[in-house]
């Protein structure tokens, strides 16, 4: 199979190992890639919320339409999955802000090191893809 013969991941710096798989940004034509499957994902985002807040607080984080009481991120990702459903490397989209692109990555390595990638079926492994979505807007959760 070709799923990824059009996948060319430009990788822009190497954000954060994780449990086996690393966690990176870069960029790639995200809705092009198949949806990876995935289990309940009981993601804490009222915790996101308060960490994404936190970040864009900080005077190195400054992106253009966001500030900490009132932001809406959803941003693209792309996984290598294993056939057994192990994740092997993570790319998430640079947000212009580190602690924003670490608040996505280690949510998703996360998710990676509890199982929540489904087993894929191949017979080998390939690039899935998705998106994590949150956002505040003007009062965040404590």
């Amino acid at each position: 199979m070709k799923k990824l013969a059009f996948l060319a991941i430009s990788v822009a710096a190497l954000a954060a190992p994780a449990v086996a798989q690393t966690v990176e940004t870069g960029t790639t034509d995200w809705d092009k890639l198949p949806t990876v499957k995935m289990g309940s994902d009981d993601i804490d985002y009222n915790r996101l919320v308060r960490w994404a807040a936190t970040e864009l607080g900080k005077p190195e984080c400054k992106v253009p339409g966001m500030r900490p009481t009132k932001f809406d991120i959803d941003e693209p990702y792309a996984v290598l999955v294993e056939p057994n459903g192990n994740v092997k490397r993570i790319i998430v989209k640079e947000m212009g802000c580190a602690g924003l692109n670490t608040v996505v990555g280690s949510t998703l390595a996360d998710l990676a090191k509890r199982g929540k990638f489904r087993p894929t079926g191949e017979t080998q492994p390939y690039w899935y893809g998705g998106r994590l979505s949150f956002a505040a807007s003007e009062q965040v959760p404590r």
